[in-house]
């Protein structure tokens, strides 16, 4: 589906409903136009709530209130004289967690900034500059959207998102968005340290389970790689 798709979806929609197609729009839409409230469309059901899981996840919590979860320093990790030994607890994060939390990974901070301030100002373009991207294909390399499934969920998640298709870069970079200005500069620069900081870890992770590396990271380095920058205003008497 491309963008003249989802324009003739928009009316279709719009056609049973005009406050329906508001959704499709996307959150930042709604705030553009001055709601006062969380209209239902994004309100879960009682029955639907998670309130079971948080109560579970608090009483897990207040009984083992010092759990540690594991930490991958990757400064440590690029040092010779201390790599066997991360690798020994990335290799136990892996098969006792299936998750870990990465310090020192080295991408500067002030391209996160960047990235993150780009991203910003690029919702806040005027709608019309938006819609230019707004699809439900999810093989066009650019697409902007809202919720998760905006098609078939029920209720709309209060997220509006941008998702940049990053590989290969430099056939998929002129499909993207030329406003900001800057956007397409920042985000390759995010795209191309993020991907080696990917590789870098799951060099790792082949490394700690005694893995050969060199054909597995090959089949890596041509994967998919998806950039999603996403959005979530702030929410009119979200009580």
């Amino acid at each position: 589906m491309g963008i003249l798709d989802y324009v003739v979806e928009v009316k279709k929609v719009e056609e049973g409903s005009e406050v329906e197609s508001k959704y499709l729009k996307g959150v930042r839409h709604l705030c553009e136009n001055g709601i006062t409230r969380v209209p239902n469309k994004y309100i879960l059901p009682l029955a639907n709530r998670p309130e079971k899981g948080r109560k579970a996840a608090a009483a897990a919590t207040a009984a083992e209130p010092t759990l540690k979860l594991p930490v991958i320093d990757l400064a440590k990790l690029r040092s010779p004289d201390c790599r066997p030994q991360v690798l020994e607890t990335l290799g136990k994060a892996c098969e006792n967690y299936g998750f870990f939390q990465v310090v020192n990974h080295g991408i500067d901070s002030e391209l996160v900034s960047r990235m993150a301030s780009v991203g910003k100002r690029f919702f806040e373009l005027p709608f019309e500059e938006r819609v230019k991207y707004m699809t439900n294909d999810v093989r066009t390399p650019v697409r902007c959207g809202t919720s998760v499934n905006q098609v078939i969920d029920s209720v709309f998640y209060w997220r509006d998102f941008l998702k940049l298709t990053c590989h290969p870069l430099d056939s998929v970079l002129p499909y993207w968005p030329s406003s900001p200005l800057d956007l397409r500069e920042e985000a390759r620069s995010y795209a191309e340290h993020s991907k080696s900081l990917f590789l870098e870890l799951v060099e790792a992770i082949l490394d700690s389970l005694g893995v050969d590396t060199g054909r597995v990271l090959r089949e890596f380095e041509d994967g998919s790689h998806l950039m999603v920058v996403n959005c979530y205003p702030p929410a009119p008497s979200p009580t």
